[in-house]
């Protein structure tokens, strides 16, 4: 696995973070007009400037999470503060406001994929071969080039679900790798991402092997309809190889493999469960 870089953090990282309270401030008009920004923007700032000192300490794996989390979560704080006071104001286009939006958002990008690197690396899973390509595809369909007419409401609606999702991201493979690991835990939930993905990971910290990990990626779902097409991945501990079974939904109701387990099965209801279509299996 390629080793995060974090010689240039400090600076890099964090610039291409503010950019996505730069779009949101473009898209919204706080009250109170000047006082109102500052109110908003003076405490995002002093957190931000907390967190440059943090890469300081950085000396393994689970340092470099920290002090890239602290950045993210900060940002994510601060664009739903701003949007939960603040009036939308969308006049404009992003071309007009950033001549340089494409590179401002492949920056972004890269940023959101360091912490998300980071992340893998402080708390692996041998569910990676499912979440890593899924996050990476997600964000950068999210962060792609803007068209030359995007609006400012647009660019900002994608650039924040793109810095929450890292952020969730970030926050469920740490809560993954505790599930799995660390005893005194409530049972596994469920964890849903971007209402596509479930995944959970039940306890095994005895090491036992017998104790499968699941994800269910959905690659089209209808909660209206309760139809959906995905694929269930089965991940056991150890060097077995991943298994994956196609999943169907009609109506609220999953077809599945007839030679699916029953505990795979039960792990299908689940998770469908989870993302809000309820209805028992065929």
């Amino acid at each position: 696995m390629t080793q995060v870089d974090v010689s240039s953090a400090p600076t890099r990282y964090a610039e291409a973070l503010l950019f996505a309270a730069e779009v949101v401030d473009a898209a919204t008009r706080p009250p109170h007009g000047d006082h109102g920004e500052e109110v908003l923007r003076d405490p995002y700032a002093q957190e931000m400037l907390r967190h440059q000192s943090d890469w300081s300490w950085c000396d393994n794996r689970q340092d470099v999470d920290l002090a890239a989390s602290g950045a993210l979560r900060a940002t994510v704080e601060y664009v739903a503060h701003r949007h939960g006071i603040a009036l939308p104001n969308r006049t404009g286009r992003a071309y007009e406001r950033w001549p340089d939006v494409d590179d401002r958002l492949a920056r972004l990008e890269s940023a959101l994929r360091f912490a998300v690197e980071a992340a893998e690396q402080a708390w692996p899973h041998r569910l990676q071969q499912v979440l890593a390509p899924w996050v990476r595809q997600r964000l950068a369909t999210l962060l792609a080039t803007a068209a030359r007419a995007e609006g400012l409401g647009s660019l900002d609606a994608r650039v924040r679900r793109a810095v929450v999702l890292a952020w969730q991201y970030r926050s469920v493979r740490y809560e993954l790798f505790a599930d799995h690991h660390w005893q005194g835990r409530p049972p596994a939930p469920w964890w849903c991402l971007d209402g596509t993905l479930a995944v959970r990971s039940p306890f095994d910290g005895y090491a036992t092997t017998q104790v499968p990990s699941y994800a269910l990626h959905m690659t089209h779902l209808d909660l209206t309809a309760g139809r959906g097409e995905g694929e269930l991945t089965v991940a056991y501990s150890g060097t077995v190889p991943l298994t994956s079974y196609p999943v169907a939904v009609t109506d609220g109701v999953p077809t599945l493999p007839t030679d699916m387990e029953v505990g795979h099965r039960t792990a299908v209801a689940d998770a469908l469960s989870a993302f809000g279509l309820t209805r028992a299996e065929k």
